[in-house]
């Protein structure tokens, strides 16, 4: 979790597109110092976290749409965004998420220099307990190529932010990628564990430790229900302010392209 879109939207930001990128950093904290509480309690079952939180998303996001008067926006020919489109998207932040999870727990020394130091309250004792041999340049290398799916994805969604006003379009968003995501996120589990561990059969494992952890609440289960509720409206937040960062950024490229057009003819 990052405030990565917010470095585009900045070079020719509005008061208001700096509003949204201040909003999201924040969120990113908030919610990156939940999420690595919540994997303290479920460390041994990350693609199983990562399902849940996924449909908890969408839950929320599905709950806060169904509240919006139904007269707020209505999506017509220019705006819509076809379904094989959010496909593509959910399946590129899919494998960025499994990539990291797959090196979360491996580069923990590393993420913590590319955060604020109030991150670092969340994955200490993790940090502590792994310890500091254990951080490999190789899983360094597969955190940084995570990145590259996320960078892709926020290119196709900013191209499609194109028309989109209000918080309606990055409800959908978030609403459609997280729905989609559940399907992305287990192949992409199953991808990854593939080449990991040499099997797929992991994922299921995972899926199964899990549920048992929330369920059962055991020795470093204890807690895990609390840490995962924490993190819900935090998690569902961060992916929603991410999909306004990209609207506000093709906003405000719209209004200087006009600018330069005006300058230009005057």
């Amino acid at each position: 979790m990052n405030c990565e879109p917010c470095a585009s939207s900045l070079r020719s930001a509005s008061q208001s597109s700096i509003l949204v990128c201040a909003v999201n950093c924040c969120v990113s904290v908030v919610s990156t110092c939940l999420y690595y509480s919540e994997l303290h309690h479920l460390h041994q079952y990350p693609f199983f976290s990562a399902q849940l939180n996924t449909a908890i998303g969408a839950l929320l996001a599905g709950l806060w749409l169904l509240w919006l008067p139904k007269d707020v926006e209505v999506e017509t020919a220019a705006t819509v965004v076809p379904w094989q489109s959010w496909a593509w998207l959910s399946a590129l932040l899919a494998f960025q998420n499994s990539l990291e999870i797959l090196s979360i727990p491996r580069v923990q020394l590393v993420g913590a220099m590319m955060v604020v130091a109030g991150v670092m309250a969340g994955f200490l004792p993790s940090l502590w307990v792994s310890g500091l041999q254990h951080v490999s340049l190789a899983w360094v290398a597969i955190f940084l190529l995570s990145r590259i799916p996320q960078a892709a994805a926020n290119v196709a969604a900013e191209s499609w932010a194109e028309n989109q006003k209000g918080i309606t379009w990055p409800l959908r968003a978030t609403l459609y990628t997280q729905l989609l995501g559940l399907p992305c996120n287990f192949l992409a589990a199953l991808t990854v564990s593939f080449f990991w561990k040499g099997e797929a059969a992991v994922v299921l494992q995972d899926y199964a430790g899990g549920f048992s952890c929330l369920t059962e609440g055991q020795g470093a289960c204890a807690g895990a229900w609390r840490s995962v509720l924490l993190f819900a409206v935090p998690g569902m937040l961060y992916t929603l302010t991410e999909f306004q960062v990209l609207q506000a950024a093709e906003g405000d490229h719209k209004e200087s392209d006009r600018k330069s057009i005006r300058n230009g003819n005057g």
